[in-house]
């Protein structure tokens, strides 16, 4: 109940004080109303009753952009109040969990919980109460331990939408002891005071109360690093009355005990999967002792009731909570990064498909994908106005691959105006001969639009016609003809001034044509010549005594060629017959027949055994590092060998 008034209460607050909200990117459009349905009932017959009008609360415009911004998870003082590291780890369970504080009663004048005799119940019978029991000083210690708290919608279904923990405690809290003190007139600590002579007993009234709890924990995370502690408890607790050097079993009396507290905590992180907090916490605990247990009848007490406000340390130890890939994202997506938020996105949903907030996840980074064109394309904006243009290039590029089709058309005109660019750079550095750093700047324009691919490939034609006319003024016909040639296939406008270059280079060819002797120049001259008089009218082109007479040139060499195959032809059939006829290389030939047959040895390795022996060994070098071994005997072969 506490929990939601408060949430109740901040959603109340930030929308009455937030402001008007500008949109930032594209809205995604409301889905309207589906028609067929109305059309279909109104084909019907109409009923009797008159149809009512729904009700529709118009809100204005600056109110409906607030809950549109709350709804979408837009504004960082929104997200951070009421969705704070909504994609964190649940906590699983907090094993265990301390707790010792000191509470109060209050004093005279701040005195809100002070007991005082209306807060003990005596039976009808009694005449001497516990008059100076006004405990407006008093003070008392509290010691409690829980155990087992547990995420029960982790537990149980795999998923948590809050940290919301159940466990048992016990706890023990007594009052001090101290004497009575008066510091001010306001102030006095009444110590303890002895029960009235007529009870029957010799003891000091000073009460302390065991209880066991089941207690409920509320996490609410704003940061990594700690969190605010929620807590409330109910439980049946034994209450002890009387004190002196020990506490008196009998009487006691038994009742129920509420709590509930507030505390920051502090996270301290641990090698091992267990994480620990400690902090602070104010907490009220109210004790309602309902049964006395007097078997001795020696108290006329019949019920009580004991507020206590105080202040706890807490350490305990638990499991979960941390900070995941999707606290990054949404940290990154408030930002306005949406480059950088979509792969953490991806990262959490990958890594956490069960997690209690995936359908949130997945809406942001839906949210995410249509706004990162909008990023890339400012970003390239930014890059471009720096004079970065090679970076605002790749911006816009990514941005067109999935942009919508209002913002295709303005990243294509930021793409004309760095193709501009490029083509304007790209003619400067030709107009200075620098062609390769000219190329370079029109290739990245190729790779931007088909207009820079077209300007690419003009500037290489002007490029092949700057070439070709250099190799012209050399003299290097043939290869100024080549560049000429490939003008045409790269820039249509430019064929005609390609072919007259052409032309002229091979009318320079025709003046040394009677000591050319290469044919495929010649071939090159006579095609260029027949291209320029196919292109040009007749009495444009004067050059017809040019082909004649490079045909005629060309017809002497064929001719001449055409011989001299013929004639190599005929020497290899004679080599031919000449080897089928010729006796081969036997063993049992003698020297003198070896020598007709091979001729003379490159080398000859000779040895004698005996009067009667002799052997020799010839050698023949061979083609590609071989050889020829023939080994005689008495002059006579007898092996033939391959070394």
């Amino acid at each position: 109940m506490i929990i939601r008034g408060i949430n109740k209460a901040l959603w109340i607050s930030v929308i009455l004080c937030l402001g008007t909200v500008v949109p930032l990117y594209p809205q995604e459009e409301e889905v309207p109303e589906e028609g067929p349905a109305v059309e279909e009932e109104s084909l019907e017959a109409p009923s009797i009753k008159p149809r009512r009008k729904r009700f529709k609360l118009k809100l204005p415009p600056e109110v409906q952009e607030i809950l549109h911004a709350l709804m979408q998870g837009e504004k960082k003082v929104v997200e951070a109040v009421f969705r704070p590291m909504e994609f964190r780890e649940p906590i699983a369970t907090i094993p265990a969990e301390g707790r010792f504080g000191v509470g109060f009663y209050g004093w005279k004048g701040l005195n809100p919980l002070k007991i005082n005799p209306t807060s003990i119940s005596y039976a009808e019978d009694t005449d001497d109460k516990l008059t100076e029991i006004s405990f407006s000083g008093r003070m008392g210690s509290f010691l409690e331990i829980e155990g087992g708290q547990t995420n029960l919608s982790y537990a149980l279904f795999g998923k948590s939408y809050t940290d919301i923990l159940a466990g048992l405690g016990v706890r023990y809290s007594s009052i001090f002891p101290f004497p009575r003190m008066e510091i001010r007139d306001d102030l006095i600590i009444t110590g303890p005071p002895d029960v009235p002579e007529s009870w029957g007993v010799e003891r000091q009234f000073s009460p302390s109360v065991l209880e066991l709890n089941i207690g409920s924990s509320y996490i609410m995370r704003w940061h990594p690093k700690w969190f605010i502690h929620l807590k409330y408890s109910y439980g049946v607790n034994y209450t002890r009355f009387y004190k002196d050097e020990r506490m008196d079993s009998s009487p006691y009396g038994t009742g129920t005990s509420s709590a509930y507290s507030v505390g920051l905590k502090m996270i301290t992180e641990s090698p091992t999967e267990a994480r620990y907090a400690w902090g602070l916490e104010v907490r009220h605990i109210y004790h309602r002792v309902n049964t006395i247990h007097d078997d001795l009848e020696i108290t006329p007490i019949t019920g009580m009731r004991l507020p206590n406000l105080g202040v706890f340390f807490t350490f305990s130890a638990f499991y979960g909570g941390r900070k995941t890939a999707g606290d990054e994202a949404k940290k990154l997506f408030l930002n306005e990064d949406y480059v950088a938020a979509r792969p953490k996105f991806r990262e959490f949903i990958n890594t956490y498909p069960n997690h209690g907030r995936m359908r949130r996840a997945k809406k942001l980074l839906d949210i995410t994908n249509k706004r990162i064109p909008y990023q890339l394309y400012s970003e390239g904006g930014d890059l471009q106005g720096r004079k970065k243009m090679d970076n605002a290039a790749e911006k816009y590029v990514e941005a067109l691959t999935a942009a919508e089709d209002t913002l295709k058309d303005r990243l294509m005109e930021r793409l004309d105006e760095l193709v501009e660019h490029y083509v304007a750079r790209g003619n400067d550095f030709f107009e200075l001969r620098q062609y390769e750093e000219a190329l370079n700047n029109l290739g990245k324009a190729a790779a931007l639009t088909e207009e820079g691919k077209r300007a690419q490939n003009t500037l290489r034609a002007k490029i092949l016609m700057a070439q070709g006319n250099d190799l012209a003024t050399a003299g290097l016909y043939s290869l100024a003809i080549r560049k000429y040639d490939a003008v045409p296939d790269l820039d249509r406008k430019l064929t005609m001034k390609a072919r007259r270059a052409s032309m002229k280079a091979a009318v320079g060819m025709v003046g040394d044509v009677n000591e050319a002797k290469d044919v495929v120049t010649l071939r090159l001259a006579l095609k260029s010549l027949k291209t320029a008089r196919d292109m040009f009218a007749p009495a444009e082109f004067k050059y017809n005594n040019y082909i004649t007479v490079l045909e005629k040139q060309l017809a002497a060499t064929d001719s001449l060629q055409v011989r001299r195959e013929m004639d190599n032809s005929l020497e290899e059939a004679r080599e031919f017959i000449a080897q089928r006829h010729m006796p081969r290389l036997e063993t049992g030939m003698l020297v003198s027949e070896v020598q007709d047959l091979l001729g003379e040895p490159d080398e000859v390795v000779e040895s004698t055994k005996g009067k009667n022996r002799n052997y020799q060994m010839w050698i023949y070098n061979l083609p590609h590092r071989e050889k020829r071994l023939l080994y005689f005997e008495n002059y006579v072969l007898f092996k033939i060998e391959a070394g």
